[in-house]
């Protein structure tokens, strides 16, 4: 059931909202001041009926209907409010002529933000009958709001990419609050639609602040960026003042439905650290959750072997002077970047900006596990099960960790890594990556400044 909620419009919503929006705002997203009010919890994309504000209630009109996702609050008597694909009414429907068909809910005509779930659906089926003329528009708002999450394979996918980003963004330091406000992107109902990045369902397509933006979005470290149709950025910082800014981009070219896992790169520029995390779902098998090992997975292993052998070898050559600037000092707990996260399959959640729990890995101990006596099948095979794993990192120590440059690449090992990512990153590339780029002047944590 999709969420329903009222907004009295201040005068700018009233004078913006009918506007026809930039072509580059796909679903004519724009954030408004409002004066600020509690909403009920918890905060999510509401099919929000727009009226026109008046100060008497028996004179208030709804005047379009739309999208709106509350924003926090912004100064002592306002919050943000995004508000997207606003439809204006031909003919304002005033407020009192609900009042008969809402019965007992018809008080909260008079509330501000989200209704309750009764009174919502009441104000939805009123509406509908008192204006068949809507119900197209309003059938469109509540696909597009989460009333049909995706689910199956498609939704395991976007679960994970989506962990992927929050990931990264914990670990940036940055609020996980932009994952409550994903939405399908548009023409859900194309199959082809399901190889879109989940970053297209973030709200602000391109957050463009100036030419310097505009010239690293198109580049990666040390290489020119490559166009295609199903690859997604989006640009974050802190706070508006602060100078680390984090390049997420997430490039998916492979229907949903037949990848079959995700990897997740985070790279910090300045400690020249890369770290690479391969998603590996754990399937529910009796009472207890199992990672099967197939021939698939040991390609992926043997890749990930051959990477971080290379790394070694770089990082030796850098320890001797005789490969570029030396590493001595920077200590690493793991100095080669590759990494697994074992995670239960899990429905895609709306409105949920909660990580997935998982175990991460380091390649060398996930190997390990794969050749233990235990990971022996009943019917051949290897496996993993969840209880069988002694020790692992937490998404806390995890993101705590790399964040604080203790897990990652060093010194010259980080030239190798970045072409392979630029590989990685091209139309052969796998299926779906999510790549978070921290670009700022300040070190990590955890580090003397000079």
């Amino acid at each position: 059931m999709v969420a329903v909620a009222l907004v009295h419009s201040t005068a700018l919503m009233m004078e913006r909202l009918p506007e026809r929006p930039p072509a580059w705002l796909t679903r004519g997203e724009r954030t408004f001041a409002y004066p600020y009010k509690d909403w009920r919890k918890p905060r999510v994309w509401c099919l929000a009926f727009f009226t026109d504000g008046h100060t008497r209630y028996e004179q208030r009109r709804i005047i379009g209907v739309g999208g709106v996702f509350p924003g926090r609050r912004s100064g002592t008597y306002e919050r943000a409010l995004l508000a997207r694909d606003f439809t204006a009414l031909q003919v304002p429907l005033p407020i009192v002529d609900l009042e008969g068909a809402m019965g007992a809910s018809r008080r909260f005509l008079k509330d501000d933000g989200r209704l309750s779930p009764a009174a919502g659906d009441n104000l939805l089926t009123a509406i509908r009958h008192l204006r068949p003329e809507l119900n197209e528009t309003l059938d469109d708002l509540e696909d597009s709001l989460g009333a049909h999450p995706p689910t199956g394979q498609e939704g395991e996918q976007r679960s994970f990419e989506k962990d992927a980003v929050g990931i990264l963004m914990e670990t940036f330091g940055a609020d996980r609050d932009p994952l409550e406000a994903w939405q399908q992107p548009l023409g859900g109902d194309d199959p082809r639609s399901r190889s879109v990045p989940f970053v297209e369902g973030l709200p602000a397509l391109r957050q463009i602040e100036d030419q310097q933006i505009v010239h690293d979005y198109l580049r990666f470290p040390g290489m020119e960026g490559e166009d295609a149709v199903q690859v997604g950025w989006r640009i974050y910082r802190r706070s508006s003042e602060s100078s680390h800014r984090l390049f997420v981009y997430n490039a998916n070219r492979t229907n949903a439905e037949t990848v079959m896992g995700v990897d997740m790169i985070y790279v910090n520029e300045h400690a020249r650290s890369v770290a690479m995390v391969q998603y590996k779902r754990m399937r529910q098998s009796g009472p207890g959750w199992v990672y099967w090992h197939d021939t698939t997975g040991e390609r992926e292993l043997k890749r990930m072997e051959t990477v971080d052998d290379e790394c070694r070898v770089e990082d030796q050559r850098a320890r001797s002077g005789r490969g570029g600037p030396t590493t001595l000092g920077d200590l690493r707990l793991i100095s080669t970047p590759s990494m697994v996260k074992l995670s239960r399959t899990t429905p895609f959640l709306m409105n949920s900006a909660a990580l997935i729990p998982g175990m991460y890995l380091a390649r060398e101990h996930f190997q390990e596990l794969l050749q233990r006596p235990q990971a022996e099948g009943p019917s051949g095979g290897k496996r993993i099960t969840e209880h069988s794993v002694p020790r692992y990192l937490n998404n806390t120590t995890f993101t705590t960790l790399l964040r604080d440059g203790w897990i990652g690449t060093r010194g010259t090992s980080w030239d190798y890594v970045i072409g392979l990512i630029r590989e990685s990153l091209s139309a052969s590339g796998p299926g779906s990556v999510v790549v978070g780029m921290h670009r700022s002047e300040v070190p990590p944590g955890n580090r003397r400044v000079n």
